[in-house]
């Protein structure tokens, strides 16, 4: 199989983006609404995914604003006009998501948290190996959460990631390209 062919998918916090948009929404909720902080508290009691939520449908982030890995990007523009698909797969939640992918125009699809659901880790792993099978895509990530879908991907693309995870993926002995 012509790994070039496969289906990337991409995280966006810490991989796409040099920040994590959880926190950008959480600062951002402050700003807008200091006098409704018990109403995160009791939201984030209720899960991470309805936080999430909550927050996106909270605040309008601007995803024009967002410090891009630039290097990364310009690779992922280049992977689109060569025809490959590209999923955005996230935690974040769907409504920031989309907007990013509407924003940048290159993915096919979008896979992110749903309220109810943390799209993270080995729950992202069983989502793409349902969609696209075991070793049936390549997955491009950058934390320890990322690495349950390197393990189940046919190659890895490490973007921004500390020494120690790119170490603990080159020990499973998969292909991987790093972007600094």
């Amino acid at each position: 199989m012509n790994v070039k062919i496969l289906p990337l998918a991409v995280d966006l916090d810490g991989t796409l983006i040099k920040t994590d948009v959880f926190y950008e929404t959480f600062i951002l909720f402050l700003k807008q609404h200091p006098f409704k902080i018990i109403a995160m508290l009791i939201w984030w009691l209720k899960a991470r995914a309805y936080l999430k939520k909550r927050l996106a449908e909270s605040v309008n982030l601007d995803p024009a604003l967002l410090p891009y890995h630039k290097t990364f990007l310009n690779f992922l523009k280049q992977e689109h006009l060569k025809g490959r698909k590209i999923i955005l797969a996230t935690a974040a939640d769907q409504k920031i998501a989309l907007a990013i992918s509407n924003y940048l125009g290159i993915f096919d699809c979008v896979l992110a948290s749903d309220g109810t659901v943390n799209l993270k880790s080995y729950v992202k792993a069983r989502k793409l190996v349902g969609l696209y099978g075991e070793e049936g895509f390549v997955y491009a990530g950058n934390a320890r959460a990322d690495l349950p879908v390197w393990a189940v991907a046919k190659e890895a693309i490490i973007v921004n990631a500390p020494r120690w995870v790119i170490d603990k993926q080159r020990a499973t002995g998969k292909p991987a390209h790093i972007f600094k």
